[in-house]
């Protein structure tokens, strides 16, 4: 504790670009990541849920990967790469 405040600690998410490969039940994605060929599992974040917007396989994304598990991702835009 500092000053009688819990220090909490801060965690760093990755930004990676990808490709939706499947749609899966509860509103979750199979995506392909650029760099690593690699397939994680991805939930759409609020905001593009908010929009309406909708996901088809093909549709190149950006997924943010948080430091705590690698194979599990969120959606954050759809058609940019950044």
């Amino acid at each position: 504790m500092i000053d009688g405040m819990a220090r909490v600690a801060t965690r760093r998410s990755e930004v990676h670009g990808g490709v939706v490969v499947d749609r899966l039940p509860d509103a979750l994605f199979t995506v392909r990541l650029d760099e690593s060929h690699r397939r994680i599992v991805a939930h759409v974040d609020a905001a593009p849920r908010r929009n309406f917007v909708r996901l088809l396989p093909g549709d190149r994304v950006t997924v943010e990967l948080t430091a705590r598990n690698r194979a599990r991702g969120r959606i954050t835009r759809r058609g940019s790469t950044e």
